[in-house]
Formats: C-alpha cells, structure tokens, sequence
C-alpha cells in the first residue's frame, strides 16, 4: 500500500472557469524514508478510461515550480489534453521535509521512484502509459529512473546533466574529503551541499544507466547553455540513437540553461507535450 494523501480544495480556489472545464489541481503529500513530500496533482476531467501519466524531476536547487513557472505550464497543457501530471519537491527542496544538505543524487532517485508507485497507485492512471520528465539534475535523475524503473515508457530531459568528465573525479573525491571551516560555511551558497553529495558522484553513472531503458527518448537542450552545456545533452543523444526506439535531440538555438524567453519557452512545453502525445496517448 502507497502512503500519500490528497488535499482537496473548493472548485472556485482551482483555475479559471475555461481550464476547469478541463483539470483539477490538488496538493498532495506522500513520504519516503519517513520524511513528507509536497506536490501538486494536475488532473483530467472527464476520463472515462485509464489515463497517461508524467511525472516531474526539478533540477538543483529547484522546485516543482521551476523558472517562469515552467513545470506548471508544461504540466497544464498535459492535463488539458487528458494526462494526470505530478510535480513534486524533492526531500531538502522546496516545500518537502529534510535539509539540503543532505540531500544526494541516489536520494532524489529514490524520491522519483516513491513519486511513481503513487503516481501508479492512483485510480484512473494507466500504469502502461507513464512518462517522467526531468530539468537539470532532474534531467541526470531522469537518466538513472529510466534505466532502472520498467515502469516508465517514455522520458523527455531539458538540458540534462551527464557524467562528470573522467578528470574530474579525482577533484570530486578531494572535496568530499574536505571539511569547510564555520567562517567558510557562513560566506557560502546557503544552500549547502553535504559531503555525501561528493562522496557518491564518482560512483554514479547515469549515461551507464539509461542504456537499460527500452523507451522512447527526447532530450531538448539550449545552445548557450553556460550551466550544463549543450554537449551533456548530445551525450545521452549520441548514447541512445542507435536503440530500435524513438530518439530525438531538439536544440533549441542560442536558448540558456531554463529557456528563460517566451518563444525558447513556448518551444519546449509544444515540443514535451507533442513527445508525450505521440508515446504515451
């Protein structure tokens, strides 16, 4: 049995008159390794069979709101054309329990793997038909749920964050050996990044991984991305372009890391919500 629990709010606090006619929104919590995850649960109306579903993976240091309010735009349009759609916040992100500080990379996995069972658990979802989508770290996340999680039949990525270069693994493996003085913590981001983060990097692979996935894949990446630079993105494109399944790289000219203009936006949600028509509906 899935922990998690829907909130309900009166017709007149959801969307305006025109989109109710097509969703509902309501928050939801469910939990993992006993701290409470907070989401919102954009859902059809009018379904009278099992629906796709998608869930979201907000990247470092994000949301389940994301820039200009992305993920919610891109989750809307999916709900008005009949899918249930998930934004969560990781544990130590937003409105979730835990500390950043904790937080690491096979942890957000684990959340996004919690955030499917409930997602699957939901009457009216179509466990057949589930996609994920993830932004940033979200999109490295994305890489390892795919490859591990049968489940999910088809992912998009913005702007994915790939393997560190080889290089770099010896510089990780000193940072996760060096304690910062209080003098040091206290002129830092304050969203700290604990030891555990470093410690586990070198071991993870997620261009390894996704190589287990069987599903169709689109990763969309900006050209001036100057945060994650286009080349992660192409990484996992060149990785999976050879599988007998749908593949696509989309890039999306001189766009930067969260596709932060109204044409590069626009772009994007047309782009995710066209991929999850064609391989999910």
């Amino acid at each position: 049995m899935v922990d998690f629990a829907i909130t309900y709010t009166t017709e007149d606090e959801c969307l305006n008159k025109k989109e109710r006619k097509n969703m509902i929104e309501k928050p939801i919590v469910f939990y993992n390794k006993g701290q409470q995850l907070n989401g919102i649960l954009h859902a059809p109306t009018g379904c009278n069979a099992p629906c796709p579903a998608v869930v979201f993976f907000h990247g470092f240091t994000g949301t389940k709101v994301e820039p200009h309010r992305i993920f919610v735009k891109t989750a809307r349009a999916l709900a008005s054309i009949g899918f249930y759609a998930l934004r969560f916040d990781f544990r130590g992100s937003g409105d979730s329990e835990g500390d950043f500080s904790e937080m690491t990379i096979g942890g957000e996995i684990s959340d996004a793997i919690k955030s499917i069972d409930v997602l699957t658990a939901m009457p009216g979802v179509d466990t057949e038909r589930i996609g994920i989508l993830g932004l940033s770290m979200g999109g490295c996340v994305a890489a390892f749920v795919s490859g591990q999680d049968v489940r999910v039949k088809s992912t998009v990525m913005w702007a994915p964050l790939s393997d560190d270069p080889p290089d770099r693994k010896q510089e990780i493996l000193e940072m996760s050996k060096y304690t910062p003085t209080p003098e040091e913590i206290a002129q830092s981001n304050a969203n700290v990044v604990g030891k555990s983060f470093y410690e586990e990097l070198p071991k993870l692979s997620p261009s390894a991984t996704i190589q287990q996935f069987t599903g169709p894949l689109l990763v969309i990446h900006g050209s001036g991305d100057e945060t994650v630079p286009v080349s992660h993105g192409k990484r996992y494109y060149e990785l999976m372009r050879e599988r007998d399944a749908l593949t696509e790289l989309e890039i999306i000219d001189a766009a930067d890391h969260t596709f932060n203009t109204v044409g590069w936006e626009q772009a994007v949600i047309a782009k995710s919500v066209e991929w999850f028509q064609r391989t999910l509906a």
